[in-house]
């Protein structure tokens, strides 16, 4: 239990201390914020209406990375500052600073959605789903969250190269977003089931037009999806800086 409040008490100076992360921390918070107030002027307009969906689904989709690549800096500095070298000598297991990051992020990234859905939904008042199916969606996006930020740990050796990593990362969890423009008859729709949030995607859209049976088997899917990429990285991040076979 020490070791446990140590690690969080570590990681929180560490984000309080840089300017990068709290910046990170913030546009989370703004982009919930912008959504909210253009729906106080457009919750009437029934064309604006329409693209609440894909905002939440925008929402959800993108915070997990956005959040792993906070802890991924987090972990990119430690190397840089020396402090995992430090932690090295302490009675703290890496393993131990692994396993609760992981469930520190998976808790968080299950309770964000909600929270922040339920604030746009105030002006909205549009919400196509309910809170249990959205809550089952966010549980398949969630371990985005730690594949995210051991793969920037893993293979950024400082703050620049992770922002690079970052941009691409983006780009694979953000591609799905397109579904929302391509027919649904279209068979290379499931080639975006390549991406760890696509199936997220998918789970969401299936709910919103009342199809819940797929929409779970989605969500299930991308669960197992990311578990076995978290498995991947976890299992590289350990042979790569902690030399473990």
């Amino acid at each position: 239990m020490r070791a446990f409040a140590s690690i969080i008490s570590l990681d929180a100076r560490g984000i309080m201390r840089d300017g990068v992360m709290l910046i990170n921390v913030g546009l989370s918070a703004v982009v919930v914020a912008i959504i909210t107030i253009v729906g106080y002027f457009n919750h009437d307009n029934a064309t604006m209406v329409e693209w609440f969906p894909f905002l939440i689904i925008m929402s959800v989709m993108t915070g997990p990375s956005g959040f792993g690549f906070l802890f991924g800096l987090l972990m990119v500095d430690e190397k840089d500052t020396g402090v995992r070298s430090a932690l090295a000598i302490t009675p703290i297991q890496p393993s131990a600073m692994l396993l609760t990051r992981t469930v520190l992020m998976t808790i968080y990234l299950l309770l964000w959605p909600l929270l922040t859905v339920l604030v746009m939904n105030i002006t909205w008042h549009a919400l196509p789903i309910t809170y249990s199916e959205l809550v089952v969606v966010a549980a398949s996006l969630a371990l985005m969250g730690p594949v995210t930020s051991l793969g920037v740990a893993s293979y950024a050796a400082n703050k620049v190269e992770a922002l690079a990593l970052f941009k691409f990362i983006s780009f694979i969890i953000i591609s799905p977003l397109a579904l929302k423009f391509i027919p649904e008859d279209a068979v290379y729709r499931y080639f975006f089931l390549l991406s760890p949030s696509g199936w997220g995607y998918m789970s969401f859209d299936a709910f919103v037009s009342g199809a819940q049976m797929p929409g779970f088997i989605y969500a299930i899917g991308g669960t197992l999806y990311n578990m076995i990429l978290l498995y991947a990285c976890v299992r590289y991040y350990q042979s790569t800086l902690y030399k473990t076979d």
